[in-house]
């Protein structure tokens, strides 16, 4: 009797320290999900820290902040996404993750030639931003559109807003209104060949969204960035 008493007395000891060890609910480690890291390349002020609160509060990420200057090829380790500021300096990011197997979204217009996205030798000056508020949907099925279709108002105020000219085999989804070379969403899925011929390791997609914009989003601007988000990360 007294073995058994013994035994039951180790057993809730065990149950007490794993107890005590894990995190409690309300931790800040608490449902975190280790294969739920972003890698977001800006910095984590001003406009950039209202997207990355979206990402964490709306998407679940564990973000990773990363300026432009420090960036490497390395810290695309262990991502499940890289999310590309257009608040950074293009030529520092240049082609680091083209072939890294990890989608990317790029809000930075001028990434999008470096990465063979879109093609300036070809097209000349034409990527760039516009004075624009409103974007229109040229491919209202897909999951990137959100369901929204025709002209849409992303932001609130005319403001700053991205765009380029993609590839023969890239995703168009919206573009300047009355513009249609001028893309301001457009996607490439894992597989397709991008302007110079490449095939594309992972998705990548092209987002208008200016750093200092955020504030100016709509919810139908912000519709459109979750479901980027959710595509990217093949969700959709």
């Amino acid at each position: 009797m007294k073995r058994l008493f013994g035994m039951i007395a180790a057993m809730t000891m065990v149950i007490t320290l794993m107890a005590c060890n894990a995190s409690p609910s309300g931790s800040p480690d608490a449902g975190k999900n280790a294969g739920n890291k972003v890698l977001f390349v800006g910095k984590d002020s001003g406009g950039d820290a209202i997207t990355i609160k979206r990402l964490k509060e709306v998407h679940g990420m564990d973000v990773t902040v990363v300026i432009d200057k420090e960036l490497t090829t390395d810290h695309a380790k262990g991502q499940l996404l890289i999310y590309v500021s257009e608040s950074v300096n293009s030529g520092k990011i240049q082609d680091k993750f083209v072939n890294v197997p990890v989608p990317v979204i790029y809000a930075e217009p001028q990434s999008t030639s470096d990465t063979g996205m879109t093609d300036t030798e070809a097209y000349g000056a034409l990527v760039g931003a516009n004075a624009a508020k409103t974007i229109q949907i040229k491919d209202s099925k897909h999951q990137l559109a959100a369901g929204l279709q025709d002209m849409v108002d992303v932001y609130k105020d005319n403001g700053k807003m991205g765009y380029a000219i993609p590839g023969k085999e890239a995703i168009v989804i919206a573009t300047v209104p009355n513009e249609e070379q001028k893309s301001t969403i457009f996607a490439y899925d894992k597989g397709a060949k991008n302007v110079k011929g490449n095939t594309v390791a992972a998705r990548e997609v092209y987002f208008y969204m200016f750093n200092g914009e955020e504030i100016n989003q709509t919810e139908a601007g912000w519709k459109l960035f979750d479901a980027s988000v959710k595509w990217a990360l093949g969700k959709q």
